[in-house]
């Protein structure tokens, strides 16, 4: 009966006890900081003032463009965030302001709606970068036109009545993802 017991308390000692094995494993994450616009066809933009059909009325200033929507993919280093800015390269019109409207998100995408990121209030693009989009983390907007990302309006308006002269000028609006 000892050998028994002595037997079984060896076998129960044997079952119980247990391997362990590990194994190493790194994981990586990029830094993305990708924007893009997605447009109705083409990435141009006209905005055209109305000239007045009777003397003593005032120049239009013609409809405004929303055909153009802001996308993004973001990941950025713990504690980080990013904006987005915009400028324009070239010389607008003397006395002509172009306003860009940005909506708020509409989409499918993740993070940017946790509540961190935010829109500022509607700017007047010159040649110096401006924020418009702050404390963006880890983000994306959907790539999806019309219900994805931010919609974008450009309009322009009179600034200086004395200043504003006929004739055509080409600008190019730069969109730009940078660190904090």
């Amino acid at each position: 009966m000892r050998y028994v017991m002595l037997l079984y308390c060896l076998l129960s000692g044997l079952a119980s006890s247990a391997q362990t094995v590990t194994v190493d494993v790194s994981l990586a994450m990029p830094s993305v900081a990708l924007v893009d616009i997605l447009p109705t066809g083409s990435n141009s933009v006209t905005l055209q003032m109305t000239a007045p059909t009777e003397a003593g009325n005032t120049v239009g200033t013609g409809t405004s463009n929303n055909a153009n929507w802001l996308i993004f993919t973001s990941a950025v280093a713990t504690g980080g965030s990013r904006s987005i800015k915009g400028d324009v390269i070239g010389t607008l019109p003397a006395g002509i302001r172009l306003r860009l409207d940005v909506s708020a998100y509409v989409g499918t995408g993740l993070g940017f709606t946790g509540g961190n990121s935010y829109v500022t209030a509607n700017k007047y693009l010159t040649n110096t970068p401006i924020s418009f989009i702050d404390n963006i983390k880890g983000a994306y907007t959907g790539i999806t036109y019309g219900s994805s990302g931010f919609q974008l309006t450009y309009s322009l308006e009179i600034q200086t009545y004395a200043n504003i002269r006929s004739g055509t000028s080409n600008v190019t609006v730069r969109y730009t993802m940078a660190d904090n």
